[in-house]
């Protein structure tokens, strides 16, 4: 009985057998091709197609097309037929071991011997404390994701993150986060501006007697003008301002005597008494009411009450 043909095995070649595709040969079919007679008695060369290749090494068509690329086969071809000299095939880098796959958590409920599937700890940091975000300005900002989206992030069931935040009062504690740090934030920025107004006083003074000793050196050492004194000038006033006292060279005090203020009352009643009432821009008041009244009367056609009496007295008379 015929024993029957083995079929050749398809799919990867194991480790043992090693590859396939005998990368020297078709590298040199590829670059320089392979000579061939012809019916006259001659030699041709002749370059095989990727599907020759493939079919004469048994490979896939795209396993040879792939070495192609890579190697730059089709243009070492042209530089060789153009007449330069074919480099050498680059040696193909060894590639980094494959990071083994991610171990995909089972679904459904741990077993007590494995951890568990939800980090307490970056679940509750992220609930009450939140995510702090960098906007493209520069400036930061804190931003609190939603209960799906962490269900997203930490792969289990939105439920799941609503009972936790729900039994760890997390809403409630975010609130008195939020006001905690806004306090301590309020305290830092007191400190900072205290520490920024801390040049006191006493300080300057500290500074102006500094600055006039070293000019008092300098003096004595010739480095400073001494027919121009008016830095020292400046700043001898200026220690006299910060101290509360006159800025200027020379002070003045004046006080009031009791003769002086009787003597500025009495010159102030002889003036009142020497200058008239138009003088002084007083009006009389009656005078000028009984002049508006004369000017009314004339203007209605009435007479005077004053006036109509004293008439009807002359009338009655003999």
């Amino acid at each position: 009985m015929a024993k029957k043909k083995a079929l050749k095995k398809l799919g990867r070649p194991t480790k043992a057998e090693g590859p396939r595709l005998p990368h020297d040969e078709v590298d040199r079919l590829l670059v320089e091709g392979e000579e061939v007679p012809t019916t006259r008695g001659r030699v041709k060369r002749r370059f095989p197609s990727f599907r020759e290749l493939a079919e004469r090494f048994g490979v896939a068509h795209s396993a040879v097309a792939k070495y192609a690329q890579q190697h730059d086969c089709l243009g070492r071809r042209k530089r060789l037929l153009a007449g330069h000299p074919a480099s050498e095939p680059p040696a193909s880098p060894e590639e980094p071991p494959a990071p083994p796959p991610a171990s995909k958590r089972k679904t459904g409920r741990p077993r007590k011997s494995e951890e568990p599937a939800l980090p307490r700890q970056e679940l509750d940091r992220a609930l009450v404390f939140g995510d702090v975000k960098t906007l493209p300005d520069g400036s930061t900002m804190t931003s609190y994701a939603s209960y799906r989206e962490l269900a997203e992030r930490f792969g289990v069931a939105t439920s799941l993150v609503a009972n936790y935040s729900r039994e760890h009062n997390c809403l409630r504690r975010r609130e008195e986060a939020k006001t905690r740090i806004a306090t301590k934030a309020d305290q830092k920025l007191i400190e900072l501006r205290a520490n920024a107004i801390a040049v006191s006083k006493d300080d300057a003074l500290k500074m102006i007697d500094g600055y006039l000793l070293g000019f008092e050196e300098a003096l004595a050492e010739g480095r400073v003008r001494v027919d121009n004194p008016t830095d020292f000038n400046t700043m001898v006033r200026l220690k006299e301002f910060v101290q509360g006292g006159a800025d200027s060279r020379q002070e003045l005090h004046a006080t009031f005597s009791l003769e002086g203020l009787q003597a500025r009352h009495a010159q102030a009643l002889r003036a009142a008494r020497e200058t008239t009432p138009a003088e002084r821009g007083e009006v009389d008041a009656e005078a000028e009411s009984s002049d508006e009244d004369t000017e009314v009367s004339k203007s209605t056609g009435e007479e005077h009450p004053d006036t109509a009496t004293s008439t009807s007295a002359k009338d009655e008379s003999p």
